[in-house]
């Protein structure tokens, strides 16, 4: 999906010319020093004086800017002593000079002896077999173990994130954790099979058991120096973890110590339910004794299902293969064979009935998206492989790490469409009817009723196309340390809604008021941040009459300031003040418009929003202009009236003289004619 930026887009180059930059008033770091051997992928490593403690050793990682990270574990790493993790001191945003924006800096203690492997070559490795169980594998047990009691996983424990944090090299620690999405940086080699198979971004949290299969990999690799499966694709190694397990895959032909034997048996295990959690991770590291595991490989059949050109003896690994070639996967799906091989080779009766219901429903509703291709091949692959993530067009995630998946797909000019398709068209719902209970039993913090309802309430924000809601609503809810995504936000870094207001003053101040300050996703990031009912203040917002909506707009920055209790905002009221022409329309009196105009001057210079829409819209004002609009209203109408009477009123009394005049012609007319016949008898008599 979304692609990387290269190395200089991540971190910037190093600048001689620009100075330290002071993180909370105490450390000074260094652009002009980096320490590249301290790097890690999604961060890059300088050089720190700790202005109070100056023989202290400690250095920064600059986080890579629009990738969330993970603040939670960080305050937790920096309240609490980690044995066998490299300490986290203090984290802030900066303002960053080669970046030229504000990024997220992390404070680590610089470990003294580099890094356990000093490069990626093969046969690096510095730790021999006798040393390596007590060197390495008791105090990275007792971090991931440390770390799982406070319910923080780690994901990103692999070969190259190792320390030595003595100029001794004996003790060993955990690297950093927290510059990047759990996962995120880690090869597949060292995941889970069903996270190997989810897209980086899209990993999740993860568990214990999680970390205990990636230090079960590591240690593997630690042993001759070098990643024993190195060699073969990524395509190649899900292969063989699927046919033989991931064990046998990883170390088949590696020499264990008796020591590890069991457990790299039970960290490595693809079943999680019977991968080491915490309590036989305690009892091994005590010393007591722990009952062997028994390595579980998944169905396979004799009778292989042919498709895009391979024989598929795993329901895995042809769900994984028709979630890459789609159309031919549903023409194959819809043809029927594909249940009769499930009932026949596999025994997988229910499985098959289930698809059978789907490809039911496909054929009945071809019109819409339930006939689709995409959605019926996603469905299939989740009946097929119920531990793998939601696969859909090309998006793949485990529900738990839909968030930070989401995060990428924003930050990295990703299709934002698909993702949202994805929760519309119910496949996370899917996804869990299709896991077996004791699945979700066993990976400590999933629950199918929280994933659920999170994904219930995600639909819903995703139904509502108005500001505040949809995807950037979704966006911000499921990524609290996620900076406002927002252009007119763009490389401050707000990540904390009383920031918010501060960076728009700063835009206003510099002149940036072409266009509203709000927008959907400052709307979205205010909603999700903000703890306080946004409810009346969106809806107006969303009003289709524009004065409503600018009064919607003025309410809710107006609530945040007076909420927050925020200082003026001189620039931020003056930009508001300007946009407010009809809003102010809205009063039906020009003397009353004129007094607001007039007024709203006034009260920029005091820069208080709360004071502009107490003065926009002034209720008692409101109602009297409006009183006032309806007294005016009906005494125009009373006055239309009577200038109709009175004009009806003449047309009559005219047309009354008019037929008595004529009448009384009449009359005369007659009165005359009888005169000239009387007088013409008469003359003729005489």
């Amino acid at each position: 999906m979304a692609e990387s930026p290269n190395d200089a887009e991540r971190a910037g180059n190093a600048d001689a010319s620009v100075g330290p930059v002071l993180l909370r008033e105490r450390y000074l770091i260094d652009p002009s020093s980096p320490l590249g051997e301290l790097d890690s992928p999604s961060a890059r490593a300088y050089a720190v004086e700790d202005r109070q403690n100056l023989d202290r050793k400690v250095f920064a990682l600059i986080c890579e800017p629009g990738l969330p990270p993970r603040t939670k574990v960080m305050a937790a790493l920096r309240v609490a002593t980690f044995p066998g993790m490299m300490p986290l001191i203090e984290w802030d945003t900066v303002y960053w000079p080669p970046l030229g924006q504000r990024c997220t800096a992390v404070i680590h203690a610089r470990p003294q002896g580099g890094r356990l492997l000093m490069s990626a070559t093969p046969g690096d490795g510095r730790i021999n077999e006798h040393d390596l169980s007590r060197l390495v594998f008791a105090p990275l047990a007792r971090a991931v173990n440390e770390l799982a009691r406070h319910r923080v996983t780690h994901g990103s424990i692999r070969p190259d994130n190792l320390f030595f944090m003595d100029e001794e090299r004996k003790d060993v620690v955990l690297g950093e954790c927290v510059s990047a999405p759990p996962g995120f940086d880690q090869p597949a080699a060292f995941e889970t099979i069903e996270r190997a198979l989810t897209s980086p971004a899209g990993r999740g949290e993860g568990t214990v058991g999680d970390d205990l299969f990636a230090l079960g990999a590591t240690l593997v690799c630690l042993l001759p120096g070098r990643n024993p499966v190195e060699d073969l694709s990524e395509d190649d190694l899900i292969a063989a973890r699927t046919k033989w397990g991931s064990h046998t895959a990883y170390c088949g032909k590696a020499h264990i110590p008796l020591a590890l034997v069991e457990p790299l048996r039970a960290m490595l295990n693809d079943d999680p339910g019977k991968r080491w959690n915490r309590e036989k991770l305690d009892l091994w590291v005590d010393g007591s004794s722990v009952t062997p595991t028994r390595v579980t490989l998944v169905p396979s059949s004799e009778t292989g299902f042919p498709f895009a050109g391979k024989e598929h003896h795993t329901a895995r690994t042809l769900a994984r293969a028709m979630t890459r070639n789609v159309s031919e996967a549903a023409t194959a799906i819809k043809e029927g064979g594909l249940g009769l091989w499930l009932r026949g080779a596999l025994r997988e009766v229910n499985r098959a009935d289930k698809i059978d219901e789907i490809v039911h429903v496909a054929k009945a509703r071809q019109g819409d998206w339930q006939g689709s291709d995409d959605v019926v091949v996603a469905k299939v692959a989740m009946l097929l492989d119920p531990q793998a993530p939601i696969r859909y067009k090309g998006f793949s995630f485990l529900p738990e790490g839909y968030g930070t998946a989401l995060a990428v797909e924003f930050t990295r000019g990703g299709d934002i469409q698909i993702a949202a398709e994805v929760v519309a068209r119910g496949l996370p719902g899917i996804w869990l009817s299709a896991q077996p209970d004791a699945r979700l039993d066993k990976r400590d913090r999933l629950d199918k009723r929280d994933i659920a309802k999170t994904f219930v309430q995600l639909r819903g924000f995703l139904q509502i196309n108005e500001p505040g809601y949809g995807i950037e609503r979704c966006l911000y809810e499921l990524n609290p340390s996620l900076p406002c995504q927002s252009p007119l936000v763009t490389g401050d870094h707000v990540v904390a809604i009383e920031d918010l207001l501060p960076c728009l003053d700063r835009k206003a101040t510099g002149g940036e008021t072409d266009a509203r300050p709000m927008d959907r996703h400052i709307a979205a990031f205010i909603a999700a941040r903000f703890d306080e009912d946004t409810e009346p203040h969106l809806r107006a917002l969303a009003a289709a009459e524009e004065g409503m909506s600018l009064i919607g707009m003025l309410s809710l920055l107006a609530f945040l300031q007076w909420r927050l209790r925020l200082g003026a905002f001189y620039g931020l009221s003056s930009w508001v003040g300007g946009l407010l022409g009809p809003a102010i329309n809205l009063y039906h009196s020009r003397t009353v418009r004129d007094e607001v105009e007039r007024a709203i001057p006034r009260l920029v210079r005091q820069g208080s929003l709360p004071e502009i829409f107490d003065l926009i819209d002034d209720t008692e004002a409101l109602t009297r202009d409006a009183e006032g609009h309806a007294a005016a209203r009906a005494a125009f109408i009373a006055a239309e009236a009577e200038i109709k009477r009175l004009a009806d009123t003449g047309a009559a009394r005219a047309a009354a003289v008019e037929r008595t005049g004529q009448g009384a012609a009449a009359v005369m007319s007659v009165v005359i004619s009888l005169a000239v016949v009387a007088v013409v008898f008469v003359s003729g008599i005489w």
